[in-house]
C-alpha cells in the first residue's frame, strides 16, 4: 500500500515538473507570430503623352516642299488665272547652266532677261536681304563642280523682289523657304507678286 502511494505521489510530482518548465518557455512574441507582410509593389510609371510637333512662331510649316506638282500648278493658276502658264525659274537655271559662255553675271543676267523678261515666273528657294517691303531670290547660272560639297563652285545673281502678296519681314528670317509667283520685269527686278505659302495656294 505503502509503495502504490510512493509512486503516485512521484507521478505527480515528476507531473508538476514539467507543467512548471512549460510556464517558464516565454511567449511567443506578435512579431514571431503574425506572418510578415508582403512589400507593396511599386506603382507602374505612367507613360508620358507624345509632345506635339514644335510650330513656327510665324505660322508657317516646319519644311516645306518645293516640288511643283501638276497639282500644284492646277491651284495657283485657278488662283490666279491671269498668271497660267507661268515659267519655272528652276527650268530657267538648268538652261543657263548649259550655256558654257556664261562666265559672269552681266552675261548671265542678260541671258535670264531674254528669257524671263515680262514673264510669270515661279521662284522657290530661300530668301535672303529682307527689308519691310522686299527681299532678293538667286539665280544659279553655272553648275556645281564635281567635288564640291557645299556649293561654293557656283556662281549666281540675286533677283529683288516687292509688292509680294503674303510677305512679312517678321515671318521670315534670312535662309527661309519661300514660293513665289512673280512678274519679272528685267534688269534683276520683279514685281508684283505672291508668296504662295502665305496666300495658302502652296499646300
Amino acid at each position: 500500500m505503502k509503495t502504490i502511494t510512493r509512486c503516485t505521489l512521484s507521478a505527480c510530482a515528476a507531473f508538476l515538473f514539467v507543467l512548471g518548465c512549460d510556464n517558464d518557455k516565454p511567449a511567443p512574441t506578435a512579431a514571431s507570430a503574425a506572418p510578415s507582410a508582403a512589400p507593396a509593389p511599386a506603382p507602374t510609371p505612367t507613360p508620358e503623352a507624345p509632345k506635339p510637333e514644335p510650330k513656327a512662331e510665324s505660322g508657317r510649316p516646319e519644311k516645306i516642299d518645293l516640288t511643283l506638282t501638276p497639282e500644284r500648278r492646277t491651284a495657283i493658276e485657278a488662283k490666279y488665272p491671269s498668271e497660267k502658264g507661268f515659267l519655272v525659274e528652276k527650268d530657267l537655271e538648268a538652261t543657263l547652266q548649259k550655256n558654257k559662255a556664261l562666265k559672269d553675271e552681266k552675261t548671265a543676267l542678260a541671258a535670264f532677261d531674254k528669257l524671263a523678261k515680262g514673264k510669270w515666273i515661279l521662284f522657290s528657294g530661300n530668301a535672303a536681304n529682307l527689308t519691310a517691303s522686299n527681299f532678293d531670290m538667286g539665280v544659279v547660272y553655272t553648275p556645281q563642280m564635281p567635288g564640291d560639297s557645299i556649293g561654293m563652285s557656283k556662281q549666281w545673281f540675286p533677283v529683288h523682289m516687292s509688292e509680294v502678296e503674303g510677305y512679312k519681314q517678321d515671318a521670315l528670317k534670312t535662309g527661309d523657304m519661300v514660293v513665289v509667283l512673280v512678274k519679272y520685269d528685267g534688269a534683276s527686278k520683279a514685281s508684283p507678286g505672291q508668296e504662295l505659302v502665305a496666300t495658302g495656294v502652296w499646300k
